[in-house]
């Protein structure tokens, strides 16, 4: 069996990198390995990134993985289990072949979140737009009604737990041998497995559906949010709600615009007649071409600040950050005979202006 590729040479940091690192890392990974994006979109290699992030990104997990890699994550026979990991204390509190046990869940089950990537433009993010999110949720079945059995068939107990829903399995885990008490991956907790199984679902009660939701954009969103859309999310079992929709914002480098916060930061030229006279420029903002004052003798790395023409506020949209201009000042690298004329009269000008050290 191939050895599994290690996390963090999946998300292309080093063992010591940081919480603020890791995320960076993810950000540009998921684009450009999602299966939107045309030219390097690869699903495989994009589901090994959320589950590199999914470890790396929460201490607990990340700590367990350090020290023991994907063995701290898996049972008796190299099998993978949901430990929770939330109950770490759980974990901790058994100690050398206890037995945890692992309650079945029979009553009404909550369905799945889902986590769709989206990646918008910089101007969209500024302004607000409505986009597109193509997802599958799991929907109940429209044939058996949640059932998985073909309709007219009866159910019978499950062989694999004898009809309790429920199977042990011993594990090796860091702490030695444990007992684990989980829910029956054949019957689902149930007890009971179906004589026919649905043709439409495979016996499995739910069905994916390809749907299109128009997913509002609030104005001021940024690169890394995460907007939650309920009851958009896989459908429950048993008159369970369903899961939640989460939006997780990409947003695309702007070739003239940046932003820090609530502020935009552009760069922009003038020359050197406009440095020393000084006037007024024309300058692009999120908003078009707006007029900005230049003081006389303004230098190169001077911030010039566009008051109310930065990022709106997320949820208070009236309220909006600053356009900083910081000013380069060119110096002409080619001269007309004209202009060469003018320098040297400023030059014998300001040659007399200044004085020597005798009289």
């Amino acid at each position: 069996m191939a050895q599994a590729k290690d996390l963090y040479e999946i998300l292309g940091v080093s063992r010591d990198a940081t919480d603020d690192e890791i995320k960076k890392a993810f950000r540009q990974k998921a684009r450009q390995y999602h299966p939107d994006n045309k030219e390097t979109g690869n699903e495989e290699t994009f589901k090994g990134v959320n589950q590199a992030y999914e470890i790396l990104s929460d201490p607990q997990k990340r700590t367990i993985y350090d020290q023991y890699g994907m063995n701290g994550f898996r049972g008796a026979g190299g099998t993978e289990f949901d430990f929770g990991f939330g109950d770490l204390s759980d974990i901790f509190s058994q100690f050398f072949g206890q037995t945890r046990a692992h309650r079945t869940t029979t009553g009404p089950e909550r369905g799945t979140d889902i986590r769709y990537e989206l990646v918008i433009e910089f101007l969209e993010a500024i302004n607000g737009c409505t986009k597109q999110a193509v997802t599958q949720p799991l929907e109940e079945c429209a044939i058996c009604k949640g059932t998985g059995a073909k309709p007219g068939s009866k159910l019978k107990d499950c062989r694999s737990c004898n009809g309790l829903g429920e199977v042990r399995m011993v594990s090796e885990s860091f702490f030695g041998q444990v007992t684990q008490i989980g829910t029956c991956p054949s019957c689902n907790g149930s007890g009971k497995i179906v004589e026919q199984a649905c043709s439409e679902c495979n016996g499995k009660g739910q069905k994916r559906i390809k749907k299109t939701i128009d997913v509002k954009i609030p104005c001021g969103v940024d690169d890394g949010a995460r907007l939650r859309w309920g009851g958009k999310g896989d459908a429950g079992r048993k008159g369970g709600p369903p899961g939640d929709l989460y939006v997780i914002i990409n947003v695309k480098e702007h070739e003239v615009f940046k932003r820090d916060g609530m502020d935009i930061i552009i760069e922009h030229k003038i020359s050197f007649a406009q440095a020393a006279l000084g006037g007024h420029i024309k300058v692009p903002t999120t908003d078009g071409e707006k007029s900005l004052s230049i003081p006389a003798g303004v230098q190169t790395g001077t911030v010039l600040r566009m008051p109310g023409l930065g990022v709106p506020k997320l949820n208070n949209p009236a309220r909006r950050g600053d356009e900083l201009v910081e000013i380069t000042v060119e110096t002409p690298t080619k001269l007309s005979a004209e202009e060469r004329k003018i320098f040297e009269k400023l030059a014998e000008v300001q040659q007399g202006k200044k004085k020597g050290f005798f009289p």
